[in-house]
């Protein structure tokens, strides 16, 4: 018996590196038994980096974010697809924080925190999705070119 699959609209999500003046990525844990950037999904028809403006200003209180001149762009292969029958549309953003939203989003949870470049080379297999860890050390060491990077 054949089956006919309609495709459905993408998954459309922002993930946000947020980098303190001391090099610091922000992670939330407490889930998946690993640590993970903050993120949001996305309408059908909102810009990347408008949906990723507002929610940081509704989540974090940041209301003119300073967008790193690198972002990551993640789009899942209708081939990959087979688990969820999702098609993922991401894009990756580094956000460079003061010290006191570094602190207020420290204090928002215990299961929030601060890791440096080193502690992030170390421990890149706890961070998820695969390939933020790279891309924040890239960004911080200045090894990456400007603009948007693949991760696959």
């Amino acid at each position: 018996m054949a089956t006919s699959h309609a495709p459905s609209a993408a998954d459309r999500r922002v993930l946000l590196l947020l980098l303190d003046d001391q090099d610091r990525l922000m992670l939330c844990g407490g889930c998946c038994g690993g640590w993970t950037v903050p993120q949001t999904l996305l309408t059908a028809d909102a810009d990347f980096k408008d949906g990723a403006a507002q929610y940081l200003a509704e989540r974090f209180h940041i209301s003119n974010p300073r967008f790193g001149s690198i972002h990551g762009v993640h789009e899942t292969r209708e081939d990959n697809c087979w688990e969820h029958d999702q098609r993922t549309v991401s894009r990756v953003f580094i956000v460079r924080i003061s010290a006191k939203e570094s602190e207020s989003f420290q204090g928002m949870s215990p299961s929030h925190t601060r890791w440096k470049i080193s502690e992030l080379r170390t421990r890149h297999r706890d961070v998820s999705p695969e390939g933020v860890a790279l891309l924040a050390s890239g960004y911080v060491e200045g090894w990456l070119p400007d603009g948007p990077i693949s991760l696959y």
